[in-house]
Parts: C-alpha cells; structure tokens; sequence
C-alpha cells in the first residue's frame, strides 16, 4: 500500500481480459481513495480520490489511454476522498460525472455534511453530476456494468458489477481481509450495510475492486464472507 508523500505505484491488473475490458488501479495515497481506470472501448474512470494527488493520478492514467477519450467518471459515493478531485479530473478528460440519485442533489448543493468535506479541512461548493439510476447498465463496448445501489456507508452507495466478469468495484461498502466501511457517518446505517454486503456476497463475485487497499482477484468470496462474519459478531 502506498505511503503518504509517495507516488502511488500504478498497477494493471487486467482483471477481466474475457470480453474486452481491463482495470487498471491506481493506489491511494493517504486519504485518498484509489482510482480505476476501466479500459474498453469506452474507458470510464472511477472515483478520484481527495485530488491532492490528481496529476500524479491523471498522469499515471494518461500512460494508458489518451485522457480526452474518457467520456465518464463514476463517483462510488460522495465523500471527499472519492470526489475531492472530481474538478481536476473533470478539467482533464472533459468527462461527466455520474453519482447515485441519492447523492447527486446534494453533492451539487454542496452539503458538507454527507461529503464530510469538513473532516479533510476542505470547504466544499458543489459540483454538477448526472443522476445514476439504480439497475443503470453502463456499456464500455462490449463490457456491460450494471449499478447496483449499495447502501450503509453513505445513502447512495453504489457497485458497478460485471456479471460475466464476476466482478465489482464495490468503492467503501467492503474492503480485503473482511473490512468494511464505516456507518457513523451522516447518512449511514448499519442495518443497511450488513444488508448491502450480503448482497453482494450472493452475486457470486470472483473480484473484488474496493475504495481503499487492496483489491482481491480469484477469491473474493473469501474476503465477503469475512465481512459478513465480522459485522455478524461484532455487532
């Protein structure tokens, strides 16, 4: 796991090769979250972390795919460390962001409570996003990712699952080695997040793509079902 103040490492993982499209991590550094580049036909980008580090995250990107060929970033939700450099990503690649209907309102009112902008010292305007829609399908060219909301971290949580690939970035709803995001954060809920975890335990994952550390490929399950344990006994 990177460092703070080092340049995060940039790792292909070439997670789904099978119909065309590859994820490619870059790891965040200190609060940031990581940032995917999903590589097809129609490459998207998801999260951007606080934007302390943008150009070096934008620059690690750009070794892979022009940046003016990203049409979309997906936020996974609106905390600042996933959307803190939405701005500079945007300003980079022209692309629109998308976020849960659930969120999308009042992260373009600016509401610092639900991004928690406060707790990284940062004030917060509010920036434009579309709405996405739970079940939304995103095609990247022959990937097709569905939007699964995923609530309990933050009120508009989301997935982006691949069903052929059997895989999922699942942003802050469950990390490696059984962590999970926290529900004490305005807008969270336990109940829901256990429900969340457990829903996604049922789609059969082989990947696991998570906001923070690591990711897992080949045993995701093992990393779901450690989750679900934890939150059962602890709580």
């Amino acid at each position: 796991m990177a460092v703070r103040g080092q340049r995060p490492k940039f790792y292909k993982t070439g997670a789904i090769p099978i119909h065309g499209m590859k994820v490619h991590y870059v790891a965040g550094v200190a609060y940031d979250s990581n940032v995917y580049l999903l590589e097809d036909e129609d490459p998207v980008l998801v999260d951007t972390g606080t934007g302390m580090y943008a150009d070096t995250a934008l620059e690690e990107v750009s070794n892979i795919v022009p940046l003016k060929r990203i049409g979309r970033i997906v936020l996974t939700h609106s905390h600042y460390d996933h959307m803190g450099g939405a701005k500079a990503f945007q300003e980079a690649t022209g692309a629109k962001l998308y976020l849960h209907e659930a969120e999308a309102k009042p992260l373009m009112a600016g509401d610092t409570s639900l991004t928690v902008s406060d707790m990284f010292g940062q004030r917060f305007k509010g920036i434009e996003v579309e709405p996405l829609r739970t079940g939304q399908r995103l095609k990247l060219g022959k990937t097709e990712l569905q939007v699964l909301h995923m609530p309990g971290h933050s009120p508009g949580s989301v997935a982006l699952y691949d069903p052929v690939g059997a895989s999922a970035i699942v942003g802050d709803t469950v990390f490696c080695n059984g962590g999970v995001g926290r529900w004490d954060l305005p807008g969270g809920d336990l109940a829901e997040l256990r429900s969340s975890v457990n829903r996604l335990r049922e789609l059969g994952l082989k990947n696991l793509y998570p906001g923070h550390g690591s990711y897992a490929e080949g045993d995701a399950k093992m990393h779901l079902d450690m989750a679900a344990g934890y939150i059962a006994e602890a709580y």
